[in-house]
């Protein structure tokens, strides 16, 4: 299978699959506390530029191919902590070594936190990530939409949130590393390196979030965006009512079938997410020389910045278990 897109006549198959993905959380008699969220007001959407999510992706472009471990990888980290520290973030590199179908490599994801939150290990109620790194392959691929797109509006949102410390206070951001896999497919052993890993440091911890959201390929306007079918009903609630306002040129669906991407480990840990990924299998430069700045437009960019935080102001999550 080439994609990840997992079509429904493969769902016992898929699920299979699925479940293989970093079981992370040993059973326990009592769970860590799950951390309140409080819901952000919808008016700070308004200030998240898309221009701004734009310029990140091409500067991060600009830096060549990203694969693990290379020097356009950090590059891109550097970027990352510096404008982040800009806004007011406090970075951690989170930095391990993964057995890979090329033999053992380092791995580093990123991790930002706003002053005004509890530090590590302490849990935030809301954890937004996405994969950093481009798919290593035998040309020089700079993954604009797939890992770019993605990475550009989470630096924005850190712009916007931190206007508002309080909002900021609740928001974990993780950049992963690794989420392509070496060979063509994204299996139980290759792939999906840095949110594995990230999901098994969460399992440790005292206390637990109570939202997930993961960002991938979502800079493409002739193309719609799908959520993944298995979020909890008051999540696709949520999104589908922040949605139809920013007038997608294609509305935000429903999935057909299970997606394996980085939200798959988390929701391993017990950690309910929304993933938000635009229809790759229809757009033929996925993983091919076109994936390039021409593909994504900064209007496209700030409607999936908005409708992030528009999700988060419309999202009431249920009482703590």
């Amino acid at each position: 299978m080439k994609s990840r897109l997992v079509p429904l006549a493969l769902s016992f198959t898929a699920l299979g699959l699925i479940l293989t993905f970093g079981q992370c959380r040993k059973a326990e008699s009592t769970p860590p506390q799950r951390v309140t969220y409080q819901p952000i007001a919808g008016e700070i959407a308004d200030a998240f530029s898309g221009a701004n999510a734009f310029a990140h992706v091409e500067k991060i472009v600009s830096f060549g191919p990203r694969p693990p471990s290379s020097e356009g990888y950090q590059k891109t980290l550097q970027y990352l902590e510096s404008t982040l520290k800009e806004f007011g973030w406090i970075t951690s590199r989170q930095t391990f070594r993964a057995a890979t179908p090329d033999g053992p490599l380092d791995f580093t994801n990123l991790l930002a936190r706003h002053p005004s939150a509890p530090a590590h290990p302490t849990s935030l109620p809301v954890i937004i990530g996405g994969h950093l790194d481009s798919k290593k392959l035998s040309f020089p691929f700079v993954g604009a939409n797939d890992g770019g797109s993605s990475t550009g509006v989470m630096l924005e949102l850190a712009r916007v949130l931190s206007t508002k410390p309080s909002a900021a206070a609740q928001i974990e951001f993780a950049f992963f590393d690794g989420e392509e896999a070496f060979r063509p497919n994204i299996t139980p052993s290759d792939g999906l390196y840095g949110s594995k890993y990230f999901a098994h440091d969460l399992s440790t911890r005292p206390s637990w979030p109570s939202i997930g959201i993961v960002l991938d390929i979502v800079g493409d306007p002739n193309f719609p965006l799908y959520y993944n079918p298995e979020t909890p009903e008051h999540f696709a609630a949520a999104v589908e009512k922040a949605a139809p306002p920013l007038a997608f040129k294609h509305p935000l669906v429903k999935a057909p079938g299970p997606i394996i991407d980085d939200h798959v480990p988390l929701q391993n840990t017990g950690l309910p997410c929304l993933h938000v990924i635009g229809d790759f299998q229809q757009m033929n430069y996925w993983h091919q020389p076109g994936d390039t700045l021409d593909k994504l437009t900064p209007e496209m960019l700030e409607k999936v910045g908005k409708l992030t935080l528009g999700f988060l102001s419309e999202l009431q999550t249920p009482s703590s278990k």
